[in-house]
């Protein structure tokens, strides 16, 4: 029978003080985390639990049960010894979320940037743990897995996001099933798969900055065991800020993707194909050259608070003309980016008895991308490109055993990725028109050419030591290395000059990692789990922007290796419509790789370094509730306490015990739905935010690279007359909240900080059908 009015208010109000007594439960291990950091309160977890699992009575019928592929098969997410965070696609859908870098807001303790603007290598941070680095040589040590299908360097990790059925955030290190460098965590994309009847659907957008999208899949039937899908999307947008620069552009993207699969079902077997091809094209989103000394001319400092107004110049007088956040200045009308790339995998499964099965993965990939930059504003100090022709091979092959009591898996990984680096940065061209300052002026141009191999033997067990506890064992061998020729010219006033530097080497790495966990039924609603993980991600070469042979030389970076011990629980709470994930985990980094700023000379120089032995611990909180059937409340709450970077010292740079960067202390977000039935149809609605604290964006603790807490909040509303039809209204940072994508140090050279700015609020409607 439908609740009154009234009755769902009370209903409401006593859920919602259910859902504060839990919150006060985790706030209240807070002060024993900070004080004891090697023991977390297992005791005070497990008997909050078990009082609230004691007052359930629905029988085994009720039970909800939600299936996740953490572990390369579908399982229960009470069974796994794994923090996840499982994102429904029409949730990727409804909030518009465009790529893989906007994932950031669904999953606790997760960050994510472009780092160097639309199209540039993405950054991804999980619990403390990411690769704040624009460069295309880095390898990420947050993989992103495509219908299984690692990601690779760093060019692909920026993946769009259409017709997606699901994606599956592993928090914490993956070393064992999931290779290579998984030592942050892994997020898992699942394509919609083919199904056995004809149907599809069209979605069309516009909003403000000039977006148009339209996104749409066809499914069709092609014999009795196989079907088709072909999915495409289109967007086209420019970007919030405006460039009032009389040789400048505004900047925006059209992107074009495609994607086809084939999937075949036999009796014991089952195939999957897929290809796809993605085109982007476009100009790079303005800078904003914020200076950072007092207008007055006497060469005293602003306030970091002051810098971006009219109030601080740089090193040349520089000023904005204006102290709108989202207007600029910036020489970038010949500034343009192009990505052309396309890969294919083919996937087969044979099962071979009830107990045995075997798998096949294989897959290639290619991308050229180009992105020319300015780092400058209106001047000519500080501007270059990035170019790359990536190619990526990789193969799998895993066998696995059902027993009564256990699971086994075992396999083989290879991969071989070979990436051609054509990058320029040109400094201080503006010098080249006088004489008397032209012999400051130098253009680089990097030829540089990486072959990364990757060989890895893994193998898992999970075994039912009784109806109530699973033990999980698992160990991985890797054999890593990278073969690179850096090759240099450098242009300067009256001379071209060849071969600069011409450097060959090669960096060649074997480690085992592993997992060690226990899984604790206290109920069949109930679970908790223990573990300690060892991630390991291998060395490797920075083809970055170097400035002398020597920088050149020092390039080279050892592998880190990570500890990682973590306890979880996992309740479901039928009588209050709820359920919650909590864990707690502490970190132990050696010879942690982090992207180093050496901000004393006038070139930029930074380089991925080993940092030292950092030292991370936190707490997690997800929260599903739904106190009626029309009202639905997501929470995730991320609280790292401590994220400290270990010691590091290379000449005149010393760094010890600051806080990580792009590392926040506090992450929260949270998303409440409604729904109900109006005039024949139904009325659909939906708010959320996203609050990431102070964070800094260099490991120097630099105030002038600090960006402030702040909240991003986004909503939709949507009627549906039919099961066809929507019509929606949405919204994207409703309040226009300030903040950054980027700061960066550039005081040396420019006397100012280069940034790049958040996006705008931005409007729009959306007309979807479905048949």
């Amino acid at each position: 029978m439908p609740l009154t009015h009234t009755e769902a208010k009370e209903r409401i109000a006593a859920g919602l003080r259910r859902m504060n007594a839990i919150i006060q439960v985790f706030v209240g291990w807070i002060p024993m985390f900070i004080t004891r950091p090697l023991v977390i309160p297992i005791a005070l977890i497990y008997s909050q639990l078990a009082v609230a699992q004691s007052s359930t009575s629905q029988t085994q019928d009720d039970i909800e049960v939600i299936v996740v592929n953490a572990q390369k098969r579908q399982q229960d997410i009470r069974d796994v010894a794994v923090a996840v965070t499982l994102i429904d696609g029409e949730q990727i859908a409804r909030q518009h979320i465009k790529d893989t870098t906007q994932l950031a807001a669904l999953a606790p303790n997760m960050k994510s940037s472009k780092v160097a603007g639309e199209g540039t290598a993405p950054s991804f941070n999980i619990r403390g743990i990411g690769m704040f680095d624009y460069n295309t040589s880095t390898v990420s040590p947050i993989a992103i897995y495509a219908d299984e299908v690692v990601s690779g360097g760093a060019n692909f990790l920026d993946s769009t996001l259409y017709d997606i059925q699901r994606v599956e955030v592993l928090r914490g290190p993956q070393g064992t099933l999931f290779g290579r460098n998984t030592t942050g965590g892994a997020i898992l994309l699942t394509s919609v798969l083919p199904q056995a009847e004809f149907s599809g659907y069209a979605r069309a957008s516009v909003a403000e900055q000039d977006y148009r999208a339209l996104q749409g899949a066809v499914n069709v039937p092609l014999a009795d065991n196989t079907a088709a899908r072909l999915a495409f999307n289109h967007v086209d947008y420019d970007y919030s800020i405006q460039n009032l620069d009389a040789n400048g552009q505004d900047g925006g993207m059209r992107q074009n993707s495609v994607r086809l699969l084939v999937a075949s079902e036999w009796e014991n077997a089952s195939l999957l194909f897929k290809l796809y091809s993605e085109d982007w094209q476009g100009a790079p989103k303005p800078i904003y050259s914020a200076g950072i000394l007092k207008a007055s001319g006497t060469g005293a400092r602003c306030l970091p608070d002051e810098v971006g107004s009219r109030s601080c110049v740089d090193s040349f007088g520089f000023a904005p003309a204006t102290d709108d956040f989202w207007q600029t200045e910036a020489d970038t009308a010949d500034k343009r980016h192009d990505t052309d790339s396309w890969g294919a995998s083919i996937q087969w499964q044979w099962q071979v008895n009830q107990r045995w099965s075997l798998k096949s993965i294989t897959a290639h990939k290619d991308l050229e991308r180009f992105h020319s930059f300015d780092s400058d504003g209106p001047g000519n100090f500080i501007e270059g490109s990035l170019g790359s022709d990536n190619q990526f091979f990789s193969q799998e092959i895993s066998v696995s055993r059902q027993g009564e009591n256990s699971h086994w898996m075992a396999g083989l990984f290879y991969l071989q990725e070979e990436l051609k680096q054509q990058n320029d940065l040109d400094l201080f061209r503006d010098f080249r028109a006088n004489p008397a300052t032209a012999g400051g002026a130098v253009q680089f141009f990097y030829h540089n050419t990486l072959e990364n191999q990757s060989f890895s033997v893994f193998s898992q067990l999970d075994y039912n030591l009784s109806p109530d506890w699973i033990v999980t064992a698992g160990l991985r061998f890797t054999d890593d290395s990278t073969e690179y020729h850096a090759f240099a010219d450098m242009d300067v006033v009256g001379a071209y000059i060849p071969g600069v530097w011409d450097l060959r080497g090669e960096v060649d790495d074997r480690e085992w990692s592993g997992k060690l966990a226990l899984v604790q039924k206290l109920s069949s609603r109930t679970s908790l789990y223990y573990s300690y993980s060892r991630g390991y991600k291998s060395g490797g070469y920075n083809g970055g922007f170097a400035s002398s042979e020597a920088q050149a030389v020092d390039s080279e970076y050892a592998p880190e290796r990570l500890n990682a011990w973590e306890v979880g629980a996992r309740l479901q709470l039928p009588q209050w419509d709820m359920n919650i994930d909590l864990a707690a985990f502490w970190y132990r980094y050696q010879d942690q790789q982090v992207f180093i700023n050496r901000t004393t000379g006038l070139a930029p120089y930074h380089v991925l370094k080993n940092g030292g032995d950092s030292r991370i611990q936190g707490l997690e909180l997800s929260l599903a509730y739904t106190p009626v059937s029309q009202l639905m409340l997501d929470l995730n709450i991320g609280y790292l306490p401590k994220a400290e970077l270990g010691e590091y010292q290379e000449e005149d740079l010393y760094v010890a015990g600051t806080q990580l960067p792009f590392t926040s202390e506090w992450n929260i977000s949270a998303l409440v739905q409604y729904e109900i039935n109006l005039a024949g149809g139904r009325l659909l609605s939906q708010l959320g935010f996203d609050y990431q604290s102070d964070f800094y964006f260099d490991q120097n603790e630099n105030p002038y690279l600090q960006q402030q807490g702040y909240s991003v909040w986004h909503g939709r509303i949507a009627y549906q007359p039919n099961a066809q039809w929507e019509v929606a209204l949405w919204a994207k940072n409703l309040f226009n909240r300030q903040y950054h994508e980027l700061k960066f140090d550039s005081i040396a050279a420019l006397s100012a900080v280069t940034e790049l700015r958040g996006e705008a609020r931005q409007l729009g409607v959306e007309l979807s059908y479905h048949f």
